[in-house]
């Protein structure tokens, strides 16, 4: 073999360990992207205040203020009876009501929401009445009559709200963590949080 052939052979040696190289790096690029496009975006409500609550009793519950809550870590859970990703979630959130009930420290709101905008009291308290009998207990539940809390919501949120939607609120009134929609775990998440704000 020639000089020139040697040296040849090196220049290709050295091309073709750039090019995988580059390829390698390539690649790695796509999987980390991929593994970031995959996390869930941070809700852009987490460390707003608490909004003005306007919540009416429709079970088992007493008047909420944002002044009654102050000091406590308070979930607010909106469903509804009429949405299936609701009703396949329901009885983790009714496990952890259960859990924290008599927890002094914590208030734990259930928040049945009609299908649309205009509603009917009665019905929507007798709905949601015979959806809860299948549960243990009695979970306290409020009605968002005039939509005003998931208006204030949305305008925090940046313009959309939807059931199921969870809201964590620390002892300060801050919104310490915001579930939207309904994913495997979403329960224990929430019981994991609850417990590092107490």
């Amino acid at each position: 073999m020639t000089e020139t052939e040697s040296t040849k052979q090196y220049e290709n040696t050295g091309a073709s360990n750039r090019y995988v190289l580059l390829v390698g790096l390539v690649m790695l690029i796509g999987v980390l992207s991929l593994a970031w496009l995959g996390q869930p975006p941070r809700p852009k409500i987490i460390g707003e205040r608490l909004p003005r609550i306007d919540l009416q009793p429709l079970l088992y519950a007493t008047q909420v203020s944002n002044e009654s809550l102050a000091g406590k870590v308070t979930l607010l859970h909106f469903w509804g009876t009429w949405c299936p990703p609701c009703i396949k979630e329901f009885p983790e959130f009714a496990e952890l009501y259960e859990k924290y009930a008599n927890n002094p420290e914590v208030t734990i709101i259930s928040v049945s929401c009609s299908a649309g905008p205009e509603y009917e009291f009665d019905k929507l308290q007798a709905e949601t009445s015979q959806f809860l009998s299948k549960f243990p207990g009695e979970i306290p539940t409020y009605a968002d009559s005039a939509a005003m809390t998931r208006q204030q919501l949305t305008l925090v949120m940046g313009g959309s709200f939807g059931v199921p939607t969870t809201i964590l609120v620390d002892r300060d009134g801050t919104i310490a963590e915001a579930l939207i929609g309904s994913l495997p775990g979403d329960m224990q998440k929430l019981d994991k949080k609850i417990a590092s704000l107490l």
